[in-house]
C-alpha cells in the first residue's frame, strides 16, 4: 500500500465571527458616544473586539497536523504529540460533522461528572489533539457564534472520528476526509485478509 499522507484543513470560522461582530460593536460604541457625548464606552467595546479578534485568530490558526497511513499502522502528529497506531488496534474512522463530533465529545466527557475544570480540559484535549478544526468546544464566543459557525455552509464539512480498541476515541480534520476514510479502511481490510 506504500504511505499515505493526509493533511489537515483549517477553518477560520471564529475570526470570521469576530470580524463581523467588530462594526456592530464600533456603531453600538459611538451611538452611545453621541448621545451621551461619552466615548469611552466606544474605546471600550473597540479594545474589547480587538482583544477578541486576537483570541480567535490565535484559536483558529491552530496547530498543523498530518495523518500518514503506513502498510499496517497510522500515525498521527502534530508539533507536539505523535501518535503511532497499529492497524490491528483501530475499531473504524467515520465521517462526523461538526456539531455530532460536539455532542460526542460532551457525551464522552460526561461519562466523569468528578472531573475538575483543568481534569476536563484536559480530557478535550485527548479527543481533539490532532483536529484543527475547533468543534465548538473551545469557542470563546459563549455560544452565539458557536450556532453561527454550525449554520455556515463551509462549516458542514465532515470530520472523522477514529475509534481505538482500547477505548480512546479521536477527531481528526483532514483536508480530504473521504479519502481518509476509505484508506483506513482499505488498510484493515487487508489487515483482515492476511
Amino acid at each position: 500500500m506504500g504511505e499515505k499522507r493526509f493533511r489537515t484543513r483549517r477553518q477560520w470560522h471564529n475570526t470570521l465571527v469576530m470580524l463581523i461582530s467588530l462594526p456592530f460593536a464600533v456603531v453600538i460604541g459611538l451611538l452611545i458616544g453621541t448621545i451621551t457625548s461619552v466615548f469611552w464606552p466606544l474605546f471600550l467595546f473597540a479594545a474589547l473586539s480587538l482583544v477578541g479578534l486576537g483570541v480567535a485568530l490565535f484559536r483558529d490558526r491552530g496547530n498543523r497536523s498530518t495523518y500518514v497511513i503506513l502498510d499496517d499502522r497510522l500515525v498521527l502528529a502534530n508539533s507536539t504529540n505523535r501518535l503511532e497506531v497499529r492497524a490491528a488496534d483501530v475499531v473504524d474512522a467515520s465521517l462526523i460533522e461538526r456539531s455530532g463530533a460536539r455532542d460526542f465529545v460532551l457525551q464522552k466527557l460526561s461519562a466523569y461528572p468528578a472531573l475538575t475544570s483543568a481534569g476536563r480540559s484536559e480530557r478535550l484535549a485527548l479527543f481533539t489533539r490532532f483536529c484543527t478544526v475547533d468543534i465548538g468546544l473551545r469557542s470563546f464566543t459563549l455560544g452565539v457564534g458557536r450556532s453561527m459557525i454550525d449554520r455556515m455552509p463551509n462549516a458542514k464539512h465532515d470530520l472523522v472520528l477514529l475509534r481505538l480498541r482500547d477505548g480512546t476515541d479521536h477527531v481528526l480534520s483532514p483536508e480530504y476526509n473521504q479519502e481518509l476514510v476509505g484508506s483506513i479502511t482499505r488498510m484493515l481490510r487487508k489487515l483482515a485478509e492476511a
